[in-house]
């Protein structure tokens, strides 16, 4: 296997060195240029080897060549950011100017840009320095910055915040995975905007400006509001028109992928194209034209989307496909995947801490591996029952990849996820080409089409969200409170491999080995629940604007605060919530304090 996809014995190197440099950089205080060196005299061995024909010493002095290269782009990465924080925090500046760099999102309680930091003000002289921020912006204010702006704020930037909590997300280091460093909130009358009208002209715009335009045509021709929330979160990327119900849905059904700007998006779009052009292949030089019109459409797409790293990534991906496919190239799937990962990792390998790279990838990895074997199982011949068991068994492979690692992450399993996939893929493959279909067509401006499309836009997005709200009305639809482990984590990814391989070798001997992970597995769960259980614990918790005191005894954890914690439910979501998963709480119960 590994040998027809050699790119993923190069991508799986290239992991195990962003790993490794973490790890050493969490006790060592270790320079890029360490593994530089390193790589270099790799590198002089590996040609050493190559030219002595030794394959399995070239091989292997390959394989750590990767590793020392890959340790050396995580370990640049994050002294530059490390750099960067030591650099604003030396500077007694009293204010700074930033570029803005995305359309405002909003938030429940302020709308949300990242920026660029040019320069900050020190000792009345402005300073050069690059930085990246997330500033936030009361949603009442006068001003609102576009995209391309500059604002001038009075005041400091501060660091965001921190883990202080046991199991507490660390929005820091999620923040600081995405290369933003700092935060600040924007009052009214704290900063001035200045207009920079050429930004327009510059190629970093477009992309922003393409999604702009994309938004004010489905504004104006979706009037239906939560058809258009949808399209705008499927399409766009941004959730900010989304009801809450509406979101919870999605959540519950197991179908929350959908609304994120994902490969598979980028997937269904690239499929639909392949079906209305494949008859551009059969004029003489046809197949050129096709190459050309696909990887025009996909990056129109791309444009729409406002170009994230997960559509970058994807549409990547399917360029490879097609080129292979046009030039009658041989191909592993897994290869493919493999090359479009190793290129996102060598530019950001940060890019391998972000949960949505996680799980499209894996997700893609089960579908490569497993959907034959799967839907071999079972050869229907009415076709209507075949789509349905095409799809159920696409969306089982995509789950069963993804699983371990969403209970890692969300602690929850949609039970039904099977039986609304069928209905939302089906209608998803009808609202994303129709919605873009109506970008298209609204530059015709011919009135009666972009009614027809738009209509078709409203209703694959009625069917789609009432397909999701289904699930609620079941019992037991959503399994709350899971806790897997790094450890479980990767016991379970090994037990499903090992299960792959022994099909796919046809190895009784793997399926021996799976059934000891297995029971390794059980063992360990078992000993780390019962260690929960029966360790006790006092934590004093450090909740903004609150107090607040947990004791643990068994599988029950009194809380102690003031009055208003308890009906702050979104800071127990925050701060507690994470950590009453961790030790397998059963019962919580608020310890209320006397009023005299």
């Amino acid at each position: 296997m590994l040998t027809r996809a050699p790119f993923v014995s190069m991508v799986l190197c290239f992991i195990a060195g962003i790993l490794l440099a973490d790890w050493l950089m969490s006790f060592l205080d270790i320079s890029q240029f360490v593994f530089m060196g390193l790589a270099l005299l790799v590198a002089l061995a590996c040609c050493g080897f190559y030219f002595k024909r030794a394959k399995v010493a070239f091989g292997a002095s390959f394989s750590l060549f990767l590793v020392m290269i890959a340790a050396f782009c995580e370990v640049t990465v994050e002294a530059q950011r490390n750099d960067e924080i030591e650099v604003l925090q030396s500077i007694n500046y009293t204010a700074y100017e930033a570029e803005v760099r995305s359309l405002p999102e909003k938030r429940p309680k302020s709308l949300r840009l990242e920026a660029s930091v040019t320069r900050v003000l020190n000792n009345g002289q402005w300073v050069s320095i690059h930085t990246n921020s997330l500033i936030s912006i009361d949603p009442g204010s006068d001003i609102i910055p576009n995209p391309g702006d500059h604002v001038v704020v009075w005041g400091r930037f501060e660091r965001p915040v921190a883990a202080l909590n046991p199991a507490q997300f660390d929005y820091q280091q999620y923040l600081r995975n995405k290369g933003v460093l700092w935060t600040d909130y924007l009052r009214p009358g704290s900063f001035q905007v200045v207009t920079n009208a050429g930004w327009r002209n510059h190629p970093a715009s477009w992309s922003i400006q393409v999604s702009q335009w994309a938004d004010e045509q489905f504004r104006q021709h979706i009037r239906n509001g939560k058809a258009y929330g949808l399209v705008k979160a499927m399409l766009l990327g941004r959730r900010d028109d989304l009801g809450t119900e509406q979101v919870d849905d999605y959540v519950s059904s197991g179908t929350i992928h959908i609304l994120s700007v994902s490969g598979m998006h980028v997937a269904i779009i690239f499929l639909v194209i392949s079906f209305l052009l494949g008859w551009v292949k059969r004029w003489e030089y046809g197949r050129f034209l096709y190459l050309f019109l696909v990887i025009a459409l996909l990056g129109f797409y791309a444009m729409v989307t406002g170009l994230p790293p997960s559509v970058q990534r994807a549409t990547l991906m399917c360029i490879v496909f097609v080129i292979a496919e046009v030039f009658s190239r041989k191909h592993q799937a897994m290869n493919t995947l493999a090359i479009s990962a190793f290129l996102i990792l060598l530019f950001d390998p940060s890019a391998l801490y972000d949960v949505g790279f996680q799980l499209s990838y894996l997700a893609m990895t089960g579908i490569f591996l497993l959907y034959e074997p799967i839907l071999s199982l079972l050869a229907p011949e009415n076709r209507v029952i075949k789509y349905v068991w095409q799809v159920s068994a696409l969306s089982f492979t995509a789950q069963l990849a993804t699983f371990p690692l969403s209970l890692y992450y969300f602690h929850q399993f949609p039970t039904y996820f099977w039986l609304v996939n069928p209905f939302v893929i089906l209608f998803t493959n009808i609202l994303l080409p129709a919605a873009i279909i109506l970008l298209l067509v609204s530059v015709l401006n011919v009135v009666w089409i972009e009614w027809v499309v738009s209509k078709v836009v409203e209703m694959a997005a009625w069917l789609t969200d009432f397909s999701v709200a289904i699930p609620k009305l079941l019992p037991g639809y959503l399994i709350e409170n899971l806790l897997l482990d790094r450890v479980e984590v990767v016991f379970l990814y090994v037990l499903v491999l090992l299960i792959w391989y022994a099909c796919f070798t046809r190895g009784y001997l793997y399926l021996k080995y799976s059934v000891v992970v297995a029971a390794l597995f059980v063992t360990y769960s078992l000993g780390g629940s019962i260690a929960n259980y029966m360790g006790d614990d006092q934590v004093a918790h450090r909740v903004p604007r609150h107090a607040v005191i947990s004791f643990k005894h068994g599988n029950t954890l009194y809380i102690a605060s003031d009055a208003g914690f308890a009906a702050d439910r979104d800071a127990y979501d925050f701060y507690i919530k994470n950590y009453v998963v961790s030790k397998e709480i059963g019962e919580v119960v608020f310890v209320a304090p006397k009023i005299n």
